[in-house]
């Protein structure tokens, strides 16, 4: 195995990594704080691929104007999108069993499934072409765009320890994820902090899917795919932890990389291997908790 194939390889893992990061670091933000699997996460991805699309390819023009046009359109849409939701559908169910959210969440993510297709049709939609150019690693051309992902990607786990870690509202979030009521009587505005988080949480999956489009196209029935794929990197780092979603993430990208290059048919069984021998050890995940019944 050559340097340059290494090198490009490296930066494959690396952007695959980033895009499940972002995806697995919202669900699991959701998770930790609200409890709620949603299962329409990944089709909140997919709207966030065809923003993205739209912005780049059918508005402004696959110029770098075009694609981070669409990966703030992508943010605020989502963003918007995931309060009503909260607001409108989850929250009515907040005191009723879990599986009615599961339900819920799982019959919007078919619903989202054919309002794609109404509005952009059921053909993949590909960029056909990817701004800041190529770079030459040995034989190999790489897009410097992947280069970009993996940046913005790392930006986004940094903003979000500093998020948590040193602004009031971040540090109020992880006291209403431990107890809601207790911070309720602090007189914090859990219905306010509820939504925020899964606000929050959204918009980085519709970031997600603006971020990866260019590379893995957009189709309908995407978020499927990305759902799947990030409950198994939540559950190897564990739930409700922004650290577990960076080193599972990590792992899944690295052993779809070595599957691909060692035996393709395999590409994506190792991730879920992985997944269940972390189930079988630690079943809370790599850097999961607990969980505490709170409700």
């Amino acid at each position: 195995m050559s340097i340059g194939y290494a090198l490009v390889q490296t930066i494959n893992t690396l952007f695959y990594a980033s895009i499940l990061f972002l995806i697995a670091s919202g669900l699991s933000l959701i998770y930790g704080i609200m409890r709620i699997l949603n299962l329409a996460h990944g089709s909140f991805y997919m709207l966030g691929a065809y923003i993205g699309y739209t912005a780049a390819m059918l508005w402004i023009g696959p110029t770098p104007a075009g694609f981070i046009a669409g990966f703030i359109l992508s943010l605020a849409l989502l963003a918007a999108i995931g309060a009503l939701t909260e607001r409108t559908l989850i929250r009515p169910l907040y005191s009723k069993p879990p599986e009615l959210q599961l339900l819920l969440t799982f019959a919007l993510m078919i619903a989202l499934d054919d309002v794609v297709k109404m509005i952009w049709g059921p053909e993949y939609k590909s960029f056909t072409k990817l701004p800041w150019g190529y770079i030459s690693i040995g034989h190999y051309n790489v897009p410097v765009y992947m280069l970009v992902v993996i940046a913005s990607s790392t930006m986004v786990g940094l903003l979000l320890w500093w998020f948590f870690a040193r602004t009031t509202i971040g540090k109020q979030m992880r006291a209403a994820a431990y107890n809601p009521e207790i911070a309720a009587a602090l007189g914090m505005n859990t219905d306010l902090l509820f939504v925020s988080a899964f606000a929050l949480g959204s918009a980085l999956s519709g970031f997600a899917g603006a971020m990866a489009s260019p590379i893995l196209t957009a189709y309908p029935g995407m978020g499927t795919d990305a759902i799947v794929l990030s409950f198994a990197v939540i559950v190897i780092g564990g739930m409700g932890s922004i650290l577990g979603s960076v080193v599972g993430a990590l792992i899944a990208a690295i052993a779809r990389t070595v599957m691909v290059i060692v035996y393709p048919l395999l590409e994506v069984a190792l991730i879920y291997i992985v997944m269940i021998i972390v189930l079988l050890v630690k079943p809370t995940g790599l850097f999961g908790k607990e969980i505490v019944e709170r409700r």
